[in-house]
């Protein structure tokens, strides 16, 4: 399942060059140093921004179709195809490393120790954050659907992961807020209505309408980023 069409089905930016703002504000902000690792590299969208800024980056993959795509585009960099639990690097490699949505794909402990090992400085990661709030009300979104996720992640689980590699200096923060108005309908409706149900119904739903616009949007992180210092 951790293919081209599923990635294309839930739109990973990595694949579809669409890179998200947050991510790439997140890499100026936090990167070290100019060897960078890309774990799980996907299309290779984020390896060719980042040398675009002048870094030296490596995309790593375990999928050929993925690291064939960022041939194609002519993204820049350097792409090795390898398993995250045994990365082909010395120890110490690269000053920085970032893994974005990968973790939750495989043996998390195991890659997070190997992303440890290779890297000087600094790793970042981001993971898809468990749901607290769109259950309650039967509803989910588009990337809780993705199957090949094993885990989602508190913030808890992934402070144990981290301690678990003995990665204590480390802050973790939300990403990926979706801003939410209302989660109830802004019409109804009646069976039948006579002419009378249909004016009243009408006055109803302006006046709904009219209170949802003056509702504050209520802004849902679904996903976390561990900043980890070496």
């Amino acid at each position: 399942m951790y293919s081209l069409e599923n990635a294309k089905k839930f739109k990973w930016s990595s694949v579809s060059g669409d890179l998200n703002p947050e991510r790439i504000s997140c890499l100026k902000k936090y990167i070290v140093g100019s060897s960078v690792l890309d774990a799980g590299c996907g299309g290779g969208g984020y390896v060719d921004f980042l040398c675009r800024q002048g870094f030296h980056v490596t995309g790593v993959d375990i999928n050929s179709n993925f690291l064939d795509l960022a041939s194609k585009y002519l993204r820049l960099g350097n792409y090795v195809s390898s398993d995250l639990n045994n990365l082909p690097f010395p120890d110490k490699h690269f000053d920085s490393t970032y893994c974005f949505d990968v973790l939750e794909h495989l043996d998390d402990l195991s890659a997070l120790k190997e992303l440890i090992r290779v890297t000087r400085n600094r790793i970042i990661i981001t993971v898809p954050r468990e749901d607290d709030f769109m259950h309650n009300y039967n509803l989910t979104f588009l990337h809780y659907q993705d199957k090949t996720h094993l885990r989602n992640y508190t913030e808890e689980s992934l402070l144990d992961l981290l301690q678990q590699c003995k990665a204590y200096d480390a802050e973790i923060i939300y990403e990926l807020f979706v801003p939410i108005k209302c989660l109830i309908s802004d019409t109804i409706t009646l069976s039948n209505p006579d002419r009378k149900g249909k004016i009243t119904t009408k006055i109803i739903n302006l006046f709904i309408r009219k209170f949802l616009a003056l509702l504050p949007l209520v802004k849902i992180p679904t996903g976390l980023v561990a900043i980890i210092t070496l």
